[in-house]
């Protein structure tokens, strides 16, 4: 099998852990192939992803341009996962304070949601979108979770790199429809996460309404493909190892430490980007001002310095690190959430879901998130 032949690539290739190992020997470097600077060393992506110098977006194209002048473009600009700035800090810490759920409620509200996914026929390339946004849905405080995933599938399509005219439509339809949803909940008073972000807005101060209303689709809108992404390269790690299948299902207790292995070793968002927008100096290399650069997650959990033996796949490793949820003022403060879920989903499938596939049949294509299909 051919190895990937560049790290975008590697999202989608059937095995690129060879691949990633070696990019190891050059942890900060050009590409002048991709036009991009590549951190794909531990010490480089967290210098990067900490860095003042380095924005989410590009300075000149703070939302991108086919997303303009309709509902998914207003939307994408105010969430905090796509913003810099004091007013972002602002909306992440109330994000951060909203998010702070208790573990049993999510793990009783993902085992709910999960069990009714799978109630008769399973279609697992389904369930993997389904079971996280129905999951956070709940969360919110939504009712009408069947609408709600349904909706959010056609913003992501809409966000997602070479977009139709007519997809960007729809998703423009499809987001004014949760922001009119989502602002009648939180007007509702409703328990959930919805109003726990309102209160934590309020109480933090300077935080716009329709900041906090996007940001509330936007706990949807992060856990769609990522979500996914988790479950399904779980499903498949257990795939390719039928004896760790086999203690899964003997001792649930295996199945956390399971999920945080495959954040680690196979993570839902394999890559991310950073835009330099002044001339600053990082990892020892010399940038500019417009440069760049391609932080390779999947690499960097992979590096000895982080973890000993770092190509081991252990579910019991001690003092695991990874930067699947980002490092410094963009982290995701959802990883609790979103390994709860994955956690469910697979101790519902292990009772469910009897023929289990050997390894996916390939991969949704993406230049960045890891999502398998398996029919």
């Amino acid at each position: 099998m051919q190895p990937p032949s560049d790290p975008v690539a590697a999202v989608t290739h059937p095995d690129p852990y060879p691949y990633y190992t070696t990019s190891l020997q050059r942890p900060f470097h050009r590409d002048d192939a991709l036009g991009l600077w590549v951190a794909a060393g531990a010490e480089a992506a967290m210098a990067v992803l900490a860095s003042p110098a380095c924005r989410v977006r590009p300075p000149a194209e703070p939302v991108p341009t086919p997303l303009l002048g309709g509902a998914v473009g207003d939307l994408f600009g105010r969430l905090v996962r796509m913003t810099d700035g004091d007013s972002q800090a602002r909306a992440k810490r109330a994000v951060v304070a909203a998010l702070d759920v208790p573990a049993e409620i999510v793990a009783a509200e993902a085992r709910r949601q999960a069990d009714a996914l799978t109630t008769g026929r399973i279609d697992l390339d389904d369930l993997l979108f389904a079971l996280p946004v129905r999951v956070v849905g709940a969360l919110l405080g939504f009712d009408r979770l069947a609408e709600v995933a349904d909706r959010m599938r056609e913003v992501v399509a809409a966000i997602a790199p070479g977009a139709t005219a007519d997809a960007i439509q729809r998703g423009h339809e499809a987001a004014a429809r949760m922001v009119a949803l989502t602002e009648a909940l939180i007007a509702s008073g409703r328990d959930g996460l919805a109003r726990r972000l309102r209160d934590a807005a309020e109480q933090e101060g300077g935080v716009d309404p329709a900041v906090v209303t996007a940001n509330a689709v936007g706990f949807l809108f992060q856990v769609h493909d990522a979500g996914a992404g988790l479950l399904g390269n779980a499903i498949a790690t257990l795939g390719a190892r039928p004896e760790l299948r086999r203690q899964a299902m003997s001792d649930r207790a295996l199945l956390p430490g399971l999920i945080q292995e495959v954040l680690r070793c196979d993570p839902p968002a394999q890559n991310t980007r950073r835009f330099v927008a002044e001339d600053t100096v990082i990892a020892g290399q010399s940038l500019r001002a417009g440069d760049a650069i391609l932080v390779v997650i999947a690499a960097a959990n992979r590096d000895p310095a982080l973890n000993t033996d770092p190509n081991r796949f252990d579910p019991a490793r001690p003092d695991r690190r990874l930067l699947t949820f980002g490092h410094g003022r963009h982290a995701c403060p959802g990883d609790a959430i979103a390994a709860a879920i994955a956690v469910a989903g697979l101790d519902t499938l292990l009772d469910r879901f009897p023929d289990w596939p050997e390894r996916p049949a390939g991969y949704r294509p993406s230049p960045n998130v890891r999502i398998p299909r398996f029919s």
